[in-house]
């Protein structure tokens, strides 16, 4: 993850190493990687890597990562728009659980989304923990605490529909179109959407579920609704391309 954050140009601040990890081929190419980066190394004992990651798996290195330059939605949709291309907006109404956070930021770097938009009641920062489960994402894709309410008026400022996934809603996420410029709201991981919030969508889709579950993972809902919205825009690109 360190070595994806170094090649991706994006924002280390400084890394710490284990005193013992020296001599590893992978720290020692990550070690001359940040070098010609110009990010500050600083060897310390194996103890303080697992203080600062709260984790004992940590391969004897961790970075600090500074904020994105693009921080906040507005600047992330006029970089789009500049680009000519279609943004793609996730909100999470609540999320419990850094490591669901962590795995939402790994599926949406994978999906090409532009940033993740986080209610500040629940999980809302990259920690050590989030930035580890998301393998690299956290490098790539900006992540933004804020009041939804704000980020909604943002977005239909700039013509975006919001589109919420809930539980019985609407129609199956595979069974309606979700190409072009696209805002996802996700309910909570207990509660779903709260109701002030679904009056702010303009429309809602659900994934079908079988044997009576009440709902999935918050990640693995984030994971279906955007790889089949990819799926779409891949099946539409060749459809222009065969013509």
């Amino acid at each position: 993850m360190v070595h994806d954050a170094l090649e991706s140009d994006k924002r280390i601040q400084i890394i710490y190493i284990g005193k013992n990890s020296r001599i590893d081929p992978r720290i020692k190419v990550i070690v001359s990687l940040a070098a010609r980066k110009g990010v500050e190394i600083s060897y310390v004992p194996a103890e303080k890597i697992r203080a600062i990651s709260g984790s004992d798996s940590t391969q004897n290195i961790v970075a600090y990562m500074q904020k994105f330059k693009a921080n906040s939605l507005r600047e992330i949709l006029d970089l789009k728009i500049a680009e000519k291309k279609d943004p793609l907006i996730l909100l999470f109404n609540h999320i419990d659980y850094e490591q669901n956070l962590g795995a939402i930021i790994r599926s949406a770097w994978g999906a090409e989304v532009d940033a993740i938009i986080l209610s500040t009641t629940g999980v809302h920062e990259v920690t050590p923990i989030v930035a580890k489960i998301s393998q690299g994402g956290a490098a790539y894709i900006p992540v933004i605490g804020q009041s939804l309410f704000q980020a909604i008026a943002t977005l239909k400022d700039y013509g975006i529909p919001v589109v919420g996934v809930e539980v019985g809603m609407g129609k199956a996420y595979d069974d309606i179109t979700l190409l072009g410029p696209v805002a996802f709201l996700f309910g909570g991981e207990v509660s779903g959407i709260s109701k002030p919030l679904e009056k702010n969508c303009d429309a809602f889709i659900h994934i079908p579920i079988t044997n009576k579950l009440a709902s999935l993972n918050v990640s693995v809902a984030t994971a279906l609704v955007i790889y089949e919205k990819q799926s779409q825009e891949r099946a539409a690109a060749k459809f222009v391309k065969s013509e």
